[in-house]
C-alpha cells in the first residue's frame, strides 16, 4: 500500500542517478543486507503452488542484490541462482548466504544464465522498475519451460505507519527525498508497477502482508539504504553519517521529538506478486 509520492510530475531526473551505480558500494550493500525487508514468508509457496508442477529445479532471482529476498526461496528448488548487475552486492551475497542449492553471478535481466526452456520460476524483486521490460520479458520467453512463472514482486517499503502522526510526518519526509530518486522508475514503483507489461496472458496477482516494529533508528537506518539516499549524499558531498544526521534533523523539523524517537512504530508491509504463466 504505497504512501503518495512527492516527486515532480512527468520530469525525468538525468541520468546521473545511474540506478546502477546507486548500489556498487560495499558499505551500502552490507546496510542493505542487513536492513531491508525481504517479501512476505508466504510468498516462495504461493509461487511453487501456482507453477503446479512440484517442487522447481531451477529458480533465478534476477536483481537479487545481496540475496535479502533469494534466501526466502531456500528450500522452495533444487537450484537457486541470484543474477544482480552490481559487483558489491554480489560479493556481499556470496559471503553471508552460503547453501549448497544457491548461487550467484554478476549479470543482467537482459542475458540469464541459463539455456532455453530450463527454468521453473523467475522473480524480480523491488527491481523491475530498473528494467527494460520488453528486453527481460523476451528474455524470460527464452528460459522459462512450458508452464514457467515470471514473478515480479514489490514490497511496500517502509510501509504504512498505523501511528497516524508518523504515518503524515514520513509522507512529508518522502515528498523532501523524492527530489533526489530516478523519477521515472521511482514513480513506476510507487504506482505498485501500473500498468506492467507482462508477457504471457494468464496473469495473477498476489498480495501478502505482514507487520514490522521499528524504532526511529530503525526507519533512518533504512532510508540509508535507498537510492535516494546515495544520490542525496553524493550530490551533496556527504559521508553517510553527515547525510543521515541532515536526514535526523529533517524529520526533527516536520515534528519529530526526543520522546518519538524512544517509541517502537508499528507498520504493516505489503508484498506484491505480480505472476504471468508461459
Amino acid at each position: 500500500m504505497a504512501q503518495s509520492s512527492g516527486c515532480r510530475g512527468d520530469e525525468v531526473v538525468p541520468d546521473r542517478y545511474n540506478p546502477v551505480l546507486m548500489f556498487e558500494n560495499d558499505a551500502h550493500s552490507v546496510r542493505y543486507s542487513t536492513i531491508r525487508p525481504s517479501l512476505a514468508q508466504k510468498s516462495a509457496e504461493a509461487l511453487v503452488r501456482l507453477l503446479g508442477s512440484g517442487k522447481p529445479t531451477l529458480w533465478i532471482d534476477v536483481g537479487c542484490g545481496p540475496g535479502t529476498s533469494t534466501k526466502k526461496f531456500i528450500g522452495h528448488a533444487d537450484k537457486i541462482i541470484g543474477v544482480d548487475v552490481s559487483e558489491s552486492q554480489i560479493k556481499v551475497a556470496k559471503e553471508t548466504i552460503i547453501h549448497p542449492s544457491v548461487s550467484f553471478v554478476r549479470g543482467s535481466c537482459e542475458k540469464l544464465p541459463a539455456e532455453d526452456g530450463t527454468v521453473d520460476i523467475i522473480t524480480a524483486v523491488q527491481a523491475a522498475h530498473y528494467f527494460d521490460m520488453a528486453v527481460f520479458s523476451k528474455e524470460a520467453k527464452r528460459v522459462l519451460k512450458p508452464g514457467g512463472i515470471l514473478a515480479v514482486i514489490r514490497i511496500d517499503s517502509p510501509g504504512v505507519c498505523t501511528s497516524p502522526k508518523f504515518r503524515d510526518i514520513l509522507q512529508e519526509f518522502d515528498k523532501y527525498i523524492c527530489q533526489f530518486a530516478d523519477s521515472k522508475s521511482y514513480r513506476f514503483w510507487q504506482s505498485g508497477y501500473k500498468g506492467l507489461p507482462l508477457p504471457f496472458t494468464e496473469q495473477h496477482r498476489l498480495v501478502f502482508r505482514e507487520s514490522y516494529k521499528r524504532t526511529f533508528d530503525d526507519i533512518i537506518n533504512l532510508f540509508t539504504t535507498y537510492s535516494h539516499f546515495e544520490n542525496f549524499r553524493k550530490e551533496k558531498e556527504l559521508s553517510v553519517d553527515e547525510a543521515r544526521a541532515v536526514f535526523v534533523n529533517r524529520f526533527e523539523e516536520l515534528g519529530i521529538g526526543e520522546e518519538d524517537k524512544k517509541e517502537v512504530f508499528s507498520f504493516d508491509v505489503d508484498t506484491l506478486i505480480l505472476a504471468s504463466r508461459k
